[in-house]
């Protein structure tokens, strides 16, 4: 249960995850969210981005996204935050909801890893951020 550097990331994307513990059939279970996943070897959680390989949890997605755009703050749920200004939206697939009306399914519910075509490590989307005028 270590955290990941972020220097240190595979190739493939998949880094050990943190928040999770071992139970005593044999299974981890994810503490991240309320759904609480219990999974055997090979299994993911709901949300597809986090899985058990071998005796942790990793996390599947990180250093990927799914998708960017510059939006108006306005347009996002921040009411009265830093009005007037542009905020770089970014994803990566993976949602611990199960909507029945979900705009997004197939991102959020992806299993295709074409799915996150995009490089996007923190370093790399703050730049981003600072280059194109997002506070």
């Amino acid at each position: 249960m270590t955290a990941a550097e972020p220097n240190l990331v595979p190739a493939d994307g998949v880094v050990p995850a943190r928040h999770w513990h071992r139970l005593d059939d044999g299974r981890i279970q994810c503490d991240v969210c309320p759904r609480e996943c219990k999974l055997n070897d090979g299994q993911r959680g709901l949300c597809f981005v986090r899985a058990r390989a071998g005796e942790q949890m990793v996390l599947t997605t990180w250093g990927r996204s799914s998708g960017y755009c510059v939006d108006p703050i306005e347009k996002k749920p921040l009411n009265h935050f830093l009005p007037g200004t542009p905020v770089l939206s970014f994803g990566t697939a993976g949602c611990n909801l199960t909507c029945k009306f979900c705009q997004n399914w197939d991102i959020s519910k992806s299993r295709e890893i074409d799915t996150l075509a995009d490089a996007a490590d923190p370093e790399t989307i703050a730049r981003a951020a600072q280059q194109i005028g997002c506070r």
